[in-house]
């Protein structure tokens, strides 16, 4: 069969990522992510002996109307394509749309918006035949396999179906993949890799995943609905020999290890440093990880095997409001985190989030002066958003913060954007904090010195016109 995979295009040609717990426009950096999912996905259906097109369209700068024309000239026999909440009206959309190119199209989506509201998006949206739930890989490729076959259709685990009598039935859940290993390495061949290039350094960069699954019950994100709260870990062979065979085939020594928490098992980031050291490759990284997950001898060993840059999640620097949401750490443990990151040799990034319940302005301010303080070298800054997927989104619901259904639908869920009515900090006054917040960090002369410093020519010449815009959005 035909397949076409997609990241669509999101309105006035915004550049958006739809990736598991991440979806967001480019920002300041002006850079996507590569779309594993989608890019998994093909290559275990290409695999299977299908025909595979992928598209990635804000990374090509595909609008809808050259989409349309590549349907007409590929003439799929089935349409996938990644959802995200704030572009969910226009996502779903898509599928009579499509239908309206090929009637006889089959159409699919997924994502952590749909997976939880899969019921309300296929009310929604009546020809899109089936939303792929969670882990999307091997529930995708059962569908496709299935296509033409109702009894075993209505057999697939993991996936909301019509039956033959246009019902909507949601069958039972699959279970999360258990050997990472037996997933095949990307095939990245099927999208145009070089589109993403990464922040500072200007290079091409690819994803490995190291790991999937979060144990930790953060209130605000949305990974346990994508991949579940198991970790499960790949072999340090395996990451390894993707990562050689990515520098073989496509020339590419940069990476992002995409993990809910990489850090979250010291003994199997300990394992894969020392095995990336003895192997000899000569790579650059860069990873997520909890402050209270890290200590001097992995850093070290994380530097030494081509680490660059660690990312932190601090949210907030209120006991209180940390407790509301789970996030179970301290400002101490930020600050000692922070430090030996530096004291290490790396760069670090703090990511913060204000108006979480139990916010006052009092707590949002000090949040951003407990930042401007740290050695931080990059900050992201967020209103709280409670997505569907996440326990934010039930706890805004139950207690009136948000309406079950937003009045001005889920285009307004944006990061840089206030959508919870809390008792105790006004959405304006979120807003206003978070961008003075940014202004405080990012606008210091010592700072920008230090970002013009670690940028390259060509990634700060890329990086301009968005970097302008955002700029000209603090004022």
């Amino acid at each position: 069969m035909k397949i076409l995979l997609l990241n669509p295009p999101a309105a006035e040609e915004e550049k958006f990522t739809r990736e598991g717990r991440c979806t967001q426009n480019d920002g300041f950096w002006s850079t996507l992510w590569p779309p594993v999912s989608l890019v998994y996905t093909g290559t275990l259906l290409k695999k299977s002996g299908h025909d595979v097109k992928v598209l990635d369209c804000p990374a090509v700068g595909m609008a809808i109307k050259q989409l349309e024309g590549v349907i007409r000239s590929y003439a799929p026999d089935a349409i996938i394509w990644s959802t995200a909440t704030p572009t969910i009206e226009g996502d779903l959309s898509l599928a009579s749309r499509f239908k309206s190119i090929a009637p006889s199209v089959k159409t699919a989506v997924f994502g952590t918006h749909v997976s939880i509201l899969d019921m309300e998006c296929m009310a929604g949206a009546p020809l899109l035949d089936a939303v792929i739930r969670n882990e999307p890989e091997y529930t995708a490729l059962d569908w496709i396999n299935s296509l033409g076959d109702p009894e075993k259709n209505a057999a697939i685990e993991g996936i909301t179906i019509r039956n033959r009598h246009g019902e909507i039935v949601r069958n039972p859940a699959r279970e999360f993949i258990t050997d990472l290993d037996r997933l095949p390495f990307p095939d990245w061949s099927l999208i145009n890799f070089k589109s993403y290039v990464l922040p500072l350094k200007g290079e091409p960069f690819l994803i490995v995943s190291p790991l999937r699954g979060c144990p930790y019950t953060c209130a605000f994100c949305t990974s346990r609905t994508y991949y579940g709260s198991r970790t499960r870990l790949r072999s340090p062979s395996s990451l390894i020999a993707e990562m050689q065979n990515d520098i073989d085939t496509f020339g590419v020594r940069d990476f992002f290890f995409w993990a809910e928490t990489f850090t979250v098992n010291r003994a199997f980031v300990v394992e894969l440093c020392r095995e990336i050291i003895k192997s000899g490759l000569k790579i650059s990284w860069v990873c997520n990880a909890r402050v209270d997950t890290v200590d001097n001898e992995m850093l070290g060993l994380m530097r030494d095997a081509g680490c660059w840059m660690v990312s932190y999640g601090i949210e907030s620097s209120d006991q209180a409001v940390l407790k509301n949401v789970k996030k179970n750490i301290t400002v101490e443990q930020v600050r000692k985190a922070v430090d030996m990151t530096r004291a290490n040799g790396l760069i670090s990034s703090g990511h913060v989030i204000f108006g979480l319940p139990g916010e006052t302005a009092e707590s949002a301010r000090a949040t951003a002066d407990l930042v401007a303080d740290l050695n931080l070298d990059f900050a992201q800054f967020y209103c709280a958003v409670p997505f569907p997927g996440s326990e934010l989104y039930g706890m805004a619901v139950e207690k009136g913060y948000i309406s079950t259904r937003p009045s001005g639908g889920f285009e307004c869920f944006r990061q840089e954007k206030a959508v919870m009515s809390l008792p105790t900090i006004s959405t304006g006054e979120v807003e206003a904090i978070r961008k003075e917040a940014v202004r405080t960090f990012y606008m210091r002369p010592s700072r920008v010195l230090k970002l013009l410093k670690l940028m390259r020519w060509k990634s700060l010449l890329k990086s301009l016109p968005a970097a302008l815009k955002f700029i000209k959005g603090l004022f």
